[in-house]
């Protein structure tokens, strides 16, 4: 009897190139928002769509990877996963003009620290390439 969680091989590739998506453009988008953020923008550049939907997808890579059917360059804990709920939450709220809370940014590194490693700096700043990229092309008049 095969085991219900077993993957064919198709699914296992689909699975990581899905999984290596979300996570990049996750953190484009957190790092293109600590950003705005920061400079204290009125634009912050990134569509609230976009923000909740990937928030939430790479929440649910974390847990592929504390379950094991995933491997990222860090392990992932539990911790970092309510980590990023707080981000998405804290996203959330200043995107819908809401307040644009000063823990924002510092949480904001940690959790593309989580996701990359110790190469998140350099990491992030081509991921945020990435999400501008993707977010010109379905909301060219977003200011990305």
């Amino acid at each position: 009897m095969s085991d219900p969680d077993q993957l064919i091989p198709e699914e296992e590739e689909d699975l990581l190139d899905w999984a290596t998506m979300t996570v990049v453009y996750a953190v484009g988008y957190i790092r293109i928002l600590a950003e705005a953020i920061e400079r204290g923008d009125a634009d912050l550049q990134v569509d609230p769509m976009a923000w909740e939907n990937t928030l939430t997808a790479v929440e649910g890579v974390m847990a592929e990877q504390i379950r094991g059917r995933l491997h990222g360059p860090t392990p992932i804990t539990v911790e970092d996963v309510e980590r990023m709920q707080r981000l998405r939450s804290l996203g959330s709220a200043a995107l819908s003009g809401g307040e644009r809370s000063p823990e924002f940014c510092p949480l904001a590194l940690r959790c593309m620290e989580s996701l990359f490693g110790p190469d998140w700096k350099r990491a992030s700043r081509e991921a945020a390439f990435c999400a501008r990229s993707l977010n010109q092309e379905f909301h060219p008049g977003s200011g990305t």
